[in-house]
């Protein structure tokens, strides 16, 4: 089969063979190869940095894999550079040591936490990213080429230990991954916008819900009798006047219905007759973060994000309508309260049965 490249994949090709561009830096450090040789592949490693966004925004094919995929390049590739360094220069290295240091281990602990968050490395090509990465290239390729170029790649570190403690911060403030956030502030802005447009069962509310379940749990406790009582519960849609997002507690231990009670300060208790209830159908929702692996080559890695839900169906007395209503539960609380529900459907010609 072959294989059709159109202009749509060379941001792709470009990233890719920045990366190659790494070892072939590192081999020539360890085969004395000319400063300027070497200090020719970095300057060659920052055009394509800079034309590959370039001409994936103009071509419109500048896709979150495709940032991604940048950063991710970026990091090999100057991780490589590093290595370089060593080899060539270790006086330069060993003079910097802390601050390289403290580079790395800042480096590691925002990728671990991207991927522990987000399930995935970010990649917000923020301005200071963008300051770093030309003061980095410069400073390096200036250490290559002459030899002398101390201060300015100490200053390169600095500004780099800021610029992932900048990407720590908008990582933790951010409520979902995000590309292209150029600064703290518009993550701020972001995580307002989306806190305030967010859907009932969007991702935000789902961290919302574990939130308010785990506070209810604390407050309540959770028994594991088959007539529990209150039941950790977020209403999150159905036919009922209460409005979605509502946190509460499920109370089965009741010999005539059970009973949706909404959490201190909330409204919209939802009252079922025994005899009224008609199924339950219980059900999961996994959210996938798509990414590229951080090795360089293709992959994906998918981040599970499963949230668990129990829909309970009963005919409304006054209209004759079959009504429903979805709550979101414990993953551990699925079984024993569908088990409890779907008992009293099966039996409800006799609701003051004990269960």
């Amino acid at each position: 089969m072959r294989f059709l490249f159109r202009k749509e994949h060379l941001p792709w090709g470009m990233a890719g063979m920045r990366a190659a561009l790494g070892p072939i830096l590192i081999a020539g450090a360890a085969c004395n190869w000319s400063g300027v040789a070497l200090a020719s592949l970095v300057l060659s490693a920052l055009l394509s940095d800079i034309f590959d966004g370039v001409l994936a925004r103009r071509w419109k094919c500048d896709t979150a894999g495709v940032r991604l995929f940048d950063s991710m390049a970026d990091t090999f590739f100057y991780l490589c550079v590093a290595i370089a360094l060593w080899i060539g220069q270790p006086q330069l290295c060993n003079s910097n040591a802390v601050l390289i240091c403290a580079l790395f281990a800042a480096e590691a602990a925002r990728f671990v936490f991207d991927f522990a968050k987000f399930g995935k490395p970010s990649s917000y090509h923020s301005w200071l990213a963008k300051t770093w990465g030309l003061l980095m290239a410069i400073a390096v390729t200036a250490a290559f080429a002459s030899h002398s170029a101390a201060p300015l790649f100490r200053a390169s570190l600095i500004v780099g230990i800021l610029c992932n403690a900048e990407g720590l911060a908008m990582s933790i403030v951010l409520p979902m991954w995000r590309r292209d956030v150029r600064n703290l502030s518009q993550a701020f802005r972001i995580r307002r916008e989306t806190l305030a447009a967010a859907a009932p069962v969007g991702v935000e509310h789902r961290r919302f819900a574990k939130t308010a379940l785990l506070l209810l749990l604390a407050l309540l406790g959770v028994a594991t009798a088959q007539g529990q009582k209150d039941w950790p519960a977020l209403y999150v849609g159905g036919t009922t006047p209460v409005a979605n997002g509502i946190a509460g507690g499920l109370d089965t231990s009741l010999p005539d219905q059970v009973v949706f009670r909404p959490a201190a300060g909330a409204s919209g208790a939802i009252e079922i007759p025994w005899t009224d209830l008609q199924s339950t159908r219980n059900w999961s929702q996994v959210s996938h973060h798509l990414g590229v692996l951080p090795a360089i080559g293709v992959g994906l890695v998918h981040h599970r994000n499963r949230s668990f839900f129990v829909a309970v169906s009963w005919v409304d007395r006054r209209s004759h309508v079959i009504q429903e209503a979805v709550f979101q539960v414990h993953e551990k609380d699925v079984q024993p309260l569908v088990d409890i529900l779907q008992s009293r459907a099966n039996r409800r010609g006799c609701p003051r049965c004990a269960y």
